[in-house]
């Protein structure tokens, strides 16, 4: 806010707030898509040993993850 209301002569250090905080933010939705593909995983695997009684993990490393 300070930038801004220091006029026009601040636009370039504006424009390198904003693209350093969209950085910050693309690499936040990274990790959550990471996080969010791991919870499908092993929802997908606990539905399946609702279905077959079995809890089964592929060799991925993730046996014994919750």
């Amino acid at each position: 806010m300070e930038l801004c209301q220091q006029g026009e002569s601040t636009i370039s250090d504006r424009l390198q707030l904003l693209k350093d905080q969209y950085q910050v933010l693309a690499g936040q939705r990274q990790q959550i898509d990471t996080m969010l593909e791991r919870l499908e995983y092993k929802i997908g695997r606990y539905a399946a040993a609702v279905e077959s009684g079995e809890l089964v993990w592929e060799e991925s490393g993730e046996e014994g993850d919750t």
